[in-house]
């Protein structure tokens, strides 16, 4: 039978069009329920994080993580984003990408900041932290290697002190926020972060730790002749007003005998500095310097030497 004009148009027509592809239909199967054509989402968000999560739970960690950002694209505002957010989080952890699963962790809190998983995203941002300060291996490009990270730890605790100053792990990550910068050299930083423990939490246990490490951060300052002495006079004060306070404490002995050597040392530095006065003739800031060291540490190797030169210079400092 020939086909007039109209209908070979027609028929021409329809062969123009797209043929819709077999795959493009939902298949169901028991492993994994009803799947659909790649891209789409399911009609309900409350479906689509069940089956987000049928992947997680079957360690299909990929598959999982393609599935939860269709979530949080389609329904971004719904009451399951915040779950299908902490998922992600959950993912790349499991996967041993814990900088990109600590950055979906923060977006978690940030985004949904009353999402249920608020104190434990920030336990679990507090452990990928302490990972990083203990120098643990992490992914990159796909192999884990282990890399100078400590950074990394400083950001995280950081982040929970901004996002959760007053949560369990508050003050917790405050006081490794000053050892996460006591380990990258940053000392000044370190005593800033150990100070916030003390101003921020009175009350807290890490408060005599605190003050100690504070000694410590100080400690590392340490000057050489010549140079100034301010960061070794910090940690005397720091150190002697925790021996005062926490007399008590299981840290108290090595603080006192830190205290004795750093005490030794500052009479050492003021001694040399009276003696280059002396052999320049200039008495007066010589006896002054002795003056110091008689009166400031006379408990020290240094203080009756001290006093033994300013008896001989005291008639010429006159």
């Amino acid at each position: 039978m020939r086909l007039s004009p109209q209908s070979l148009l027609i028929v021409a027509l329809l062969a123009a069009l797209p043929v819709p592809e077999a795959q493009a239909a939902w298949v169901w199967s028991p492993q994994t329920g009803w799947v659909g054509p790649s891209g789409a989402v399911k009609d309900t968000p409350e479906e689509q994080l069940a089956f987000a999560t049928a992947f997680f739970e079957r360690k299909e960690y990929d598959r999982a993580i393609k599935e939860f950002k269709k979530l949080l694209k389609a329904y971004k505002e719904a009451r399951e984003a915040p779950e299908a957010q902490y998922y992600l989080g959950r993912c790349f952890e499991e996967h041993g990408d814990y900088y990109r699963a600590f950055k979906e962790y923060r977006k978690t809190v940030q985004t949904y900041p009353s999402s249920k998983r608020f104190e434990e995203i920030l336990e679990r941002e507090y452990q990928l932290a302490n990972y990083f300060l203990a120098g643990k291996k992490r992914k990159l490009l796909g192999k884990f290697t282990i890399l100078p990270a400590r950074d990394k730890a400083v950001e995280i605790f950081q982040a929970i002190v901004d996002d959760g100053p007053f949560s369990e792990y508050g003050q917790l990550a405050q006081y490794k926020l000053g050892l996460a910068h006591m380990a990258l050299g940053d000392y000044e930083a370190a005593v800033t972060a150990f100070e916030g423990v003390i101003s921020r939490y009175p009350d807290s246990p890490l408060v005599d730790d605190a003050r100690f490490q504070i000694a410590q951060a100080s400690l590392k300052g340490t000057f050489q002749a010549g140079y100034d002495q301010s960061p070794t006079d910090l940690a005397i004060r720091e150190l002697t007003a925790f021996v005062k306070e926490y007399p008590e404490s299981e840290l108290a002995p090595e603080a006192g005998t830190r205290l004795v050597r750093l005490k030794e040392r500052r009479a050492e530095h003021e001694y040399q500095v009276a003696q280059f006065y002396e052999r320049r003739q200039r008495v007066t800031s010589a006896a002054i310097y002795y003056e110091t060291i008689a009166q400031e540490f006379p408990e020290t190797a240094w203080g009756p030497k001290a006093a033994a030169r300013l008896q001989v210079l005291q008639p010429s400092a006159k």
